[in-house]
């Protein structure tokens, strides 16, 4: 079978990392580190794939791979009620 590159996002959680595909927002994993979590999503996103052909599923658009990503935090007024709280993130050693 052909390979295709897709860009993912390794989030970091408690005892390990997340892995959010964009293009592909139902499809979700998780490792406990980060050599497990993209093994995990290699595995997602193939069973994801093989099921989508079986059942005539869409076309993998190219973009599925951006070579540049501009990654960017924003703030965003959030209720109160809506929260949970996490302790402070460790400053980095510099």
């Amino acid at each position: 079978m052909p390979l295709q590159k897709f860009t993912i996002f390794l989030m970091p959680q408690e005892g390990g990392y997340q892995v959010i595909v964009p293009h592909y927002p139902n499809c979700t994993t998780e490792g406990d580190t980060v050599e497990e979590a993209l093994a995990n999503a290699k595995d997602a996103m193939e069973g994801l794939l093989y099921v989508e052909s079986k059942h005539g599923g869409d076309k993998v658009e190219s973009y599925v791979f951006a070579p540049h990503v501009v990654v960017a935090d924003i703030d965003v007024e959030v209720p109160e009620s809506l929260l949970e709280k996490y302790p402070a993130p460790a400053k980095a050693s510099e």
